[in-house]
Parts: structure tokens; C-alpha cells; sequence
């Protein structure tokens, strides 16, 4: 009930969800190399995303799109925010795999070796078990569930060659904090308490009209 409350008071909250997403560095090409460093920690690469839960791909039932409309990330301190534009892409297959990819164009960020950050990527992608539908999942897939690909690469300038990769260790939904469900459900409480007032307020109005 509190969570609908809140929904319904903060339409924003109703259409986004926010996923936060951590992994590894496995990989850095010689250009870049001035910059990032590999390293086998969990969280040496981390981010958040908001992405919008309309699906923008209705035409197809096992291929779901959904727009990013905020981004950031951050490689060993290397940081970088919102791009020109960005997706993600729910696969619910058959025929194929079911896929969760994510990609962010132009991402934000400083210049290495005269190079620009040009695209940023998640590819996940595993067996037709993993998604019961092409909507963006509401609670955490594991990683070990895609076993056909697990990827994140952020790459720079033209071409693929001068990337930074690694492998994804978390992706997970982040929960609206309590303070704004208990912000959404004051505003509920708050407006039943005007309207019955007002109620009151109409009903007396009515009898002293009848009474006069």
C-alpha cells in the first residue's frame, strides 16, 4: 500500500528504475594503459543507470527496448556520465537467447591518449530460461545464468580496438529509498485528510442551506 501511495504521488518514480551494475577489468589495450590498469576486484569497474520501463519496441513480444536517461560510471577513478543516448535491450527467447544488453553512445568523459570514450556496452546473454517475458526484470538475475556471453567494454575512438573490458559480476535493481515512501505515503495521508475535510466542510454547508 505504501508503495502504490507513493507511485501514485510521484509519477517520475512510476516510469523509471534504477539498476546499479558492477564488474571486473580484465583487459586494457596499450592506448589506454596510461589510464586504467587491470584488476580482478568485483567492483573495480561500477555504475548506476535509470532507465525508463516503457517498452519502445511494442511490434516485437520477445524483444524488449528501454530507454537509459541517466548513466554514470567509473573505471579505478576514471569517470564518465550520460551519453548522447542510450538502451537497454531485453531478449526473451526462444528462438534465440535471452539477452540483457546495455548500451550508452558518446558516454561523457575525459579524453585518453587523444582518444574520446565513443561507446559504452553490457552484454549478457544465456539460455531461454533466464527472462519469463521481455520487460525489464524487477529483481536480480544471476551472473552465472549467462553462460553464452558476460561482457562490459567501454570503447574509444573509431573501430573496437581500443577498449577497456572486463566481465559483469552484479547487476541489481536499486529500491526507492524508505524516506520517499514515507514522503509518498505523508502526501497520501495529507490529501485524504483534505478531502475529508472537505467532505465535512460541504456536508455542513448543505445542512445549514436546508436548515435557513
Amino acid at each position: 500500500m505504501l508503495l502504490w501511495a507513493c507511485i501514485a504521488v510521484t509519477p517520475a518514480t512510476a516510469v523509471t528504475v534504477q539498476y546499479s551494475f558492477t564488474g571486473t577489468v580484465n583487459q586494457v589495450s596499450p592506448q589506454l594503459s596510461s589510464t586504467f590498469i587491470t584488476n580482478p576486484s568485483p567492483t573495480a569497474m561500477s555504475g548506476l543507470m535509470t532507465v525508463n520501463t516503457t517498452d519502445t519496441n511494442t511490434a516485437s513480444a520477445i524483444l524488449g527496448s528501454y530507454t537509459i536517461t541517466n548513466f554514470s560510471l567509473n573505471i579505478g577513478g576514471y569517470t564518465a556520465t550520460m551519453g548522447t543516448s542510450g538502451n537497454v535491450v531485453i531478449r526473451n527467447g526462444p528462438p534465440g537467447t535471452d539477452w540483457f544488453n546495455v548500451t550508452v553512445n558518446a558516454p561523457n568523459g575525459p579524453v585518453v591518449n587523444g582518444l574520446a570514450p565513443r561507446i559504452f556496452e553490457i552484454q549478457l546473454r544465456g539460455p531461454n530460461s533466464i527472462f519469463t517475458s521481455d520487460a525489464l526484470p524487477p529483481s536480480s538475475p544471476s551472473m552465472t545464468s549467462f553462460t553464452n556471453r558476460n561482457l562490459w567494454r567501454l570503447v574509444f575512438g573509431t573501430g573496437t580496438t581500443r577498449t577497456v573490458s572486463g566481465v559483469m559480476t552484479a547487476v541489481t535493481p536499486v529500491p526507492l529509498p524508505p524516506t520517499a515512501i514515507l514522503f509518498g505515503a505523508a502526501l497520501v495521508a495529507l490529501v485524504g485528510l483534505g478531502a475529508g475535510n472537505w467532505k465535512q466542510r460541504s456536508a455542513g454547508s448543505r445542512g445549514q442551506s436546508v436548515g435557513g
